[in-house]
């Protein structure tokens, strides 16, 4: 089974395995969970997933699940795998970067950031990094390059930011998203793949 630093290493839309439109109780179920870990998007919900249209769950090899809005050309939101946590597609960070912490890796490791490599304590404590205070081991966070106004990936905590002070060795953040993979790459879908490339799911089986 991948981890999920592995899942979208070789992502294309011919993972896409399944998509539906959810019915109306499955959907309210995946805005509140949004809402319950997104709260401070409280306000520009009606922009990202409006209450009138319909959410497509995109259903993808290895257990990842992509949560779009309905259109001709959906574009991917939020994402989890197994039935975890959503984190934000990077596109959709950029727009609202506020949703994250972030820690902000030196620039001699940009280079392995966007290769997909783990964030080392040291990218984090030299003198180009910053480390966000208080934050825990399995959080969400934003990972920022010295120098650069965007973030370049999203990933999960794997200790605490005092034990990266205090350890300042071996990998501290897992990268499980990060610009120039698949999902950046293939982040959109169209009409056509949604008709032909994928195999349509029935609603009541859309949760499963």
């Amino acid at each position: 089974m991948p981890t999920s630093a592995d899942l979208f290493k070789k992502f294309t839309l011919e993972s896409v395995a399944q998509i539906a439109t959810s019915k109306l109780k499955d959907q309210k179920e995946v805005r509140s969970k949004l809402a319950d870990e997104y709260p401070m998007l409280a306000d520009f919900w009606e922009e990202l997933l409006p209450k009138g249209e319909d959410i497509l769950i995109i259903r993808c090899h290895d257990q990842v699940h992509c949560i779009a809005r309905q259109s001709s050309k959906p574009e991917v939101l939020f994402f989890n795998h197994h039935g975890g946590f959503y984190y934000p597609h990077l596109r959709l960070l950029h727009k609202y970067p506020f949703i994250l912490k972030s820690h902000q890796v030196d620039i001699g490791g940009c280079r392995f950031v966007v290769s997909g490599a783990n964030i080392m304590c040291q990218g984090l404590t030299s003198a180009g990094g910053r480390i966000q205070d208080n934050m825990d081991e399995d959080d969400l966070v934003a990972i920022y390059i010295e120098g650069k106004d965007h973030a370049v990936a999203v990933g999960k905590m794997m200790m605490s930011s005092d034990d990266i002070r205090e350890k300042n060795k071996g990998p501290c953040i897992e990268n499980v998203h990060h610009m120039g993979d698949g999902l950046w790459i293939n982040y959109q879908l169209s009409a056509s793949h949604i008709g032909g490339g994928a195999s349509a799911i029935r609603p009541e089986d859309a949760a499963k």
